[in-house]
């Protein structure tokens, strides 16, 4: 049975003071701040020397574990102010008051008086090795003194927790996203292997920073050895990478473009694919591996879950004369990545051809898209509400029942790499919600979709969050695209 392992913290006083790595007020503590915690209690006083090896086995365990989730209580940003300190120059300026300097304060206060947890998932597989380092860190948990500044007086346990101990706990849950920089939210630090090491040498480093004998100061190491990530309410999702294309004439091809119908939006989305497939061959870029992956799609029974690129082709919506026709492509990455293969498609697939298989013929090239393109913000925008262009193919058959549909698209949602608790509401229907589009019956598919259910949905979320949305079996190809109702 899965078990998660928990420590909870609890704050002495409402208030949590510490701030990230941009200076910003940092809700909520970063897992590296709470690692620092439970080894500076463990090595406060005597308890330094109480089965010293036994516990930094336990951290080292603890380091290379992913990050936690973590469920905290909601806050709000106090009042800012300044406090006036001195400098640590006295040996320049002897007067306190002629080297005071300004510092910042903004803390975070908490609105609940409900602890903070952190959440390592344990599979069931990995217990056995794991259970004296998580007894002895459930113990060294006692040890924090604060966390925070030193202000931040608190005191934590760690406990074991079932699956439904862990979901019933209260407060806003907190997912992590690795190896993604978000423009809107500070990275919080995380543990990694190594962590521990660096730790010692910078108090190491603190404590030998003063010279009695030769009266010099050498400063402290800083902290350098921890990766990043980025936490997001799980009611909400990080953004997506993605690069946008104007379908434009072919040189000398004009006679041949045309928009295309959203109907055949699979078949763009199928071109588009078949033109990155073609740029990452051969390409240093990728490894035949990661191209037949991440660009093809291919990974056998794990396709669905593997990480790859959305082909999006976009219908034209957004006035009120659209006719729906797609003269506009995306494609995006999943949830939460760093954007680097989006780079590598703005590059090499600007000014690209798009070829006709019937006819083995160019048919549209692949040319600028503004970011400011009013189409385009139909479909990226952040929005709670939004509404299918193209059906969501259901990942299975619902036998014409709806309540086996919804179940269905639940199934689909998750896939997606939405947490469900993050739809606040829902709808599905076989007609169409915009003008332009049509009965989910009436849009091409690929040959292993053609016998699941398609139905056009209307998804309202918990918070905004940014598109593009796309969910389903066909989410990869253009079927299931939603776009911000107005």
């Amino acid at each position: 049975m899965t078990r998660y392992f928990c420590i909870s913290v609890n704050f002495l006083d409402p208030l949590f003071h510490g701030k990230g790595d941009g200076e910003e007020p940092e809700w909520p503590p970063s897992p590296m701040r709470l690692f620092q915690a439970l080894v500076a209690g463990a090595r406060t006083g005597c308890r330094s020397r109480l089965g010293k090896h036994a516990i930094d086995e336990a951290f080292r365990w603890l380091e290379k574990r992913q990050p936690p989730e973590v469920v905290a209580p909601r806050v709000q940003r106090a009042t800012g102010y300044k406090l006036f300190v001195p400098n640590n120059d006295s040996d320049r300026e002897l007067d306190r008051q002629e080297r005071l300097t300004e510092k910042a304060v903004q803390a975070c206060r908490l609105m609940e008086e409900t602890p903070l947890h952190y959440l390592w998932q344990l599979q069931e597989s990995e217990w056995e090795a794991a259970r004296t380092h998580v007894q002895l860190l459930c113990q060294r948990a006692r040890d924090i003194i604060a966390l925070g500044w030193g202000i931040d007086v608190a005191f934590a346990d760690g406990r074991l927790l079932t699956p439904g101990e862990a979901a019933a706990l209260p407060g806003v849950r907190w997912k992590a996203w690795q190896g993604f920089a978000s423009p809107t939210r500070t990275n919080s630090r995380v543990p990694m292997e190594g962590t521990l090491k660096n730790l010692d040498e910078v108090h190491q480093s603190f404590l030998m920073s003063i010279d009695v004998a030769k009266n010099l100061y050498h400063p402290p190491l800083k902290t350098r050895v921890f990766a990043t990530a980025t936490y997001y309410p799980k009611e909400s999702v990080p953004p997506r990478p993605t690069v946008g294309y104007m379908l434009e004439p072919p040189v000398g091809g004009e006679s041949r473009y045309k928009a295309f119908p959203q109907t055949s939006a699979s078949v763009v989305a199928g071109m588009l694919r078949s033109r990155a497939c073609a740029s990452a061959k051969n390409d240093p870029h990728w490894t035949d591996d990661e191209a037949e992956k991440y660009v093809a799609g291919h990974a056998g029974d794990a396709e669905e879950s593997v990480p790859r690129f959305s082909y999006l082709p976009l219908p034209t919506i957004g006035h009120p004369h659209a006719d729906g026709l797609i003269r506009r492509v995306l494609i995006a990455e999943p949830y939460g990545v760093s954007g680097v293969h989006s780079r590598w498609v703005a590059r090499r697939l600007r000014n690209a051809e798009l070829i006709d298989e019937a006819i083995e013929q160019p048919c549209a090239v692949l040319g600028d898209l503004t970011a400011e393109d009013g189409v385009l913000l139909a479909y990226v925008g952040i929005a709670q509400d939004w509404s299918t262009i193209t059906p969501v193919i259901l990942p299975g058959h619902d036998d014409c029942k709806h309540k086996k549909a919804e179940r269905l698209l639940i199934k689909a949602i998750v896939q997606a790499g939405i947490a469900f608790d993050a739809i606040d509401d829902l709808t599905l229907q076989k007609a169409p919600f915009w003008s332009g589009s049509h009965h989910a019956r009436l849009y091409r598919r690929p040959a292993h979709m053609a016998q699941l259910s398609g139905w056009h949905v209307h998804l309202r979320f918990r918070q905004p969050i940014s598109g593009p949305l796309a969910i389903g079996a066909g989410r990869h190809c253009g079927l299931g695209l939603f776009a911000v109702c107005r």
